[in-house]
This record gives structure tokens, sequence and C-alpha cells, in this order.
């Protein structure tokens, strides 16, 4: 089945900021329309991504001359473009795509569905001229979504979904797809004749593989080598993405450690030795492990997660310590006596502070779709503490203990190594680049390596000895989070659901 894995996020206003860093130019706000010649810049350049509620994060791109939201997406490989087709349950007409409104727009022959944590989606295969930044594609092969059993897009109102993924991806796992139907169908054979609608089946899988094998992702169309994502770390603030980005050789010596890939499929890396460092008040000088250290974890950094997302005994650890520290000193308010979070990827130290797995957490699990409940299981104890805000007698919201681990959890194949996913908490630590290797043809390029500096105040890279901010301004990084809009990528579920895959 596709894989499509999003954080979902909601239209803001137009926003613009200038720079005193080089030449480098940023954009912002509404996207431009394209001119009727347009082709590919490779020209770098900055593009402001807006915040919604620090669970989601949108840019503005440019399809047909009409302006939308995208959410710009590491852990997917498709652009999803909701559309006026959609009569029912694709947020608010008048921001959605209308494909009768461009000169540029071709239909084509394959439909497909895209499930996420918050229901499912029903699109055609389109085509039609495409702009995000400076960077344009003439004629680039999107999903027009005609039909969504998707609530929660009434409220968030975006209208796309950018896959950053790994372009080569997007072919590895429709062919995969293509081979595991054949496979059941073989089974069934065996036993009985297939039916009509099997046979149906069957085929539509092989299109979907040979649309693969012959289309290009808008990575492979805007002929990204590299590019980077930081987002801000007050709360509220914007973030960047960085089109056409330098490589981490390029700049100064000792800013960017580089990371190896394990795997090639997404942008993920192993992962060792994870664990809470000591207390800052000297109260307990030991280290709390969370795992990976007898056996290596696979890390997935994916700008499209809302939280850090880890095996269930690694929150169940993080959450126990949490207990015991508020033993110690009362609360879980004041960040700056908690520790950080500590692991290493490739060789090299990552440290993320208290803010990236505490907060405020806030909302009605019951009242969350099912596939992401599960990934809340630490929320749902009868031990764990809430307090509610009543509201004409009745219990309408719940506000979790500070001391809540602001923490997704993940089923685990018990047969594979722990996997976690790095979300938007790691993105506000650090500047991320990811690279992608040559290849003859663009739309096969793979993963190459991902490098990561200290995220400056400005969402610049800076030096690794980078001084944490002040306990005071800690203070006002905790993150006040609405869990009704948490998003959980599509490819966890498919974990969560089924057999684990190899990363």
């Amino acid at each position: 089945f596709p894989r499509i894995f999003v954080c979902l996020t909601l239209a803001t206003p137009a926003l613009s900021w200038t720079s005193s860093h080089g030449h480098l130019r940023l954009t912002g706000g509404a996207a431009r329309p394209l001119p009727a010649d347009a082709t590919v810049r490779a020209e770098r350049s900055r593009q402001l991504m807006h915040n919604n509620g620090d669970v989601s994060y949108t840019i503005s791109m440019v399809v047909g001359n009409q302006t939308i939201e995208a959410v710009p997406d590491t852990g997917s490989f498709d652009l999803l473009v909701f559309s006026s087709l959609c009569k029912f349950g694709c947020g608010n007409p008048k921001w959605l795509y209308n494909h009768s409104q461009s000169l540029h727009f071709e239909h084509g022959k394959n439909y497909q569905e895209h499930a996420f944590g918050s229901g499912k989606t029903m699109s055609y295969e389109a085509y039609d001229a495409v702009r995000a930044g400076n960077l344009w594609s003439k004629r680039q092969l999107f999903w027009e979504v005609y039909s969504a059993d998707m609530p929660i897009l009434i409220d968030l109102n975006f209208q796309a979904i950018l896959g950053l993924g790994p372009p080569s991806s997007s072919i590895e796992i429709a062919v995969q797809d293509a081979w595991e139907v054949k496979e059941e169908l073989d089974s069934l054979a065996g036993a009985t004749s297939l039916s009509a609608g099997q046979t149906r089946l069957a085929t539509h899988y092989y299109e979907i593989a040979d649309l693969a094998k012959k289309a290009r992702s808008v990575a492979a169309s805007f002929q990204l080598q590299s590019f980077s994502i930081c987002l801000g770390r007050s709360v509220g603030s914007p973030g960047i993405i960085v089109w056409h980005d330098l490589h981490p050789e390029e700049r100064p010596v000792n800013v960017f450690k580089t990371v190896p890939l394990k795997g090639g499929l997404f942008w993920s890396a192993q992962l060792e030795n994870v664990a809470l460092g000591a207390l800052p008040s000297g109260q307990d000088d030991s280290k709390t492990s969370l795992g990976c250290s007898d056996v290596a974890c696979t890390a997935v950094l994916d700008s499209g997660t809302s939280l850090i997302v880890a095996p269930q005994q690694a929150v169940a650890q993080v959450n126990e310590a949490l207990t015991k520290w508020r033993a110690l000193s009362g609360n879980c308010t004041d960040l700056s006596t908690l520790p950080h979070l500590e692991f290493e990827m490739g060789g090299s130290l990552f440290r993320l502070p208290p803010e990236s797995y505490v907060g405020d957490l806030s909302g009605d699990v019951s009242k969350l779709d099912p596939d992401v409940r599960r990934f809340l299981l630490h929320l749902q104890s009868p031990n764990q503490t809430r307090l509610s805000a009543l509201q004409g007698g009745r219990d309408h919201h719940s506000v979790f203990d500070a001391c809540t681990p602001m923490l997704m959890v993940m089923d685990q194949d018990p047969s594979r190594p722990p996997q976690w996913i790095l979300g938007m908490p790691f993105f506000r630590e650090y500047y991320s680049t990811f690279s992608l290797g040559q290849a003859k043809l663009p739309w096969r390029r793979q993963a190459m390596s991902m490098s990561f500096a200290k995220a400056g105040p400005d969402c610049y890279p800076a030096d690794s000895d980078v001084q944490m901010p002040d306990e005071a301004l800690r203070q006002t990084r905790r993150m006040r989070i609405d869990i009704s809009k948490l998003r959980v990528p599509r490819w966890a579920l498919q974990e969560a659901k089924q057999k684990a895959r190899h990363l």
C-alpha cells in the first residue's frame, strides 16, 4: 500500500525575512505566479516555513498559478494537492486547488489511495506547473485529491503535502508494493481462480510501479542535490527550508557532523547509546539509559512528525525518571532542572534539551482516531495524572501533568532493531542538511548523507560549541501541544500494524 507519512498544518499569513548572511536569497509569503517558460533554477535560496501551533509547518507553493500552503515532509515522496473536486472533508473550498484555472493542467490515467493516521484520501494522477521558492517545474506529476475521509482538514486548512524523501525510494516502494500484491495473489491462485476485481487490483499496482519508474518526484524535477531544514527554537517561531544548500564540506570545518545513512529508503541513520543525562542540579549524577546500547537502533529524520517517537519501553523509562525527579524537586515546570536527551548517530554525540521531551500537553485522547491513540498509550494509563478543565459541568478537555513525557510511542517488532523517529524537536536544535548522490537520471538519485550543525538563533548553522539559551529563555520555550493536532507518519502506522519494514 502507498506509504505517505505527514504532519498536517495550517495556512498562515504571508511573512518575509531579510538577512545579512552573504548573498543568500530568502523567499516567503505568497509565491509568485509561474512564467510561461518556467524551468528549474538551481539557485540557493531560503524559504520561510509557517508555524502552526508548534506541531506542523507549511511553505507557500504555486500549482497552476494558484498559491497554496504545502507541508514539506522528509518522510514521504509524493506531491498531494487537495482539489476543488473534493466536496467534503478537504478543508475550506475557497483555498483548494482548481485545475480549471490552470493553462498547463493535464489528466493522468491512474488513481491512488493514500492513508494517514487521521484518515485516507483518493487521488487522480495529474500534471501541472509547480513552483516552490525560486524552483520551478513546468510539467510536474502530482496526485489530485478528489475525496478525503479526514475531518481534521476542516480545521487545519492546508492544501498540499510535499514529499522530500529520496527520489529513488518512490520507485523502490512502488515496485515492492506490486511484488507483495503479486505474491499474495499467486498464493490465492493456487487454491482458487482469481476474480476480476483481484486481477484489476494487480494490474493497478503494476501500473503504479511503472509510473514510478518513469515519472519524476518534485525533488527530482527541482534537481535537488541538497536541501536543509531548521525550525525556530522559540515557541510559535517560523522555520526555514534552504533549497540547493551548500554541502557541509563547502562550509568551515568543525561546524557540521556528517552521518552515514543506514539503508537508503528513508533519511535514516544508526542510533546508539540513547540516554537521559545527569541532573544539572547534581542531585543525581547518573544517566538513565533508554536503550540502543547493546543493540544498535535506527533513527528516521522526519520533518513531518510533531514529536519524538520512541519504543514503548523507552517512553516508560522516561516516565519513571520524571516521576523520580518530581519527588526530588516537586514538579517539572522548571526545565532547567531536567537533563538533556543524549544519543549518538554515526559515532557523533547529539544532545536535545528538556523541552524536546517535556511540555504542556492538552486534549481528549478518547476523541482521537484509533490509529493515532496507539501512539499515545502512555497518556491513557489510569496512573497518568490529569487535570480536567470543566465547562458547563462537563469534562471537555484534559491538561496533563507537567511531568508527562512529551513523546509518542511506536509498537516494535521484536525481530527488528528498535526504531526511533526524530521529529520536529530535533530540527529545532540542529540545522539539518540532506544530500543526494549523483545519478544519470535525476529521479533515481538516492540519499547519500545527512549532516547536522547546531542551529543558531536565526536558523543559520552555528559553531558546535554554541551556548545554550539561558534558563529564563528556556522557560519561555516550554511547548504547549494540543494532542488533537498531532500526526504520525504513515510508515510508522504500517510498522505498528504489520511486520516491520527494513529501513
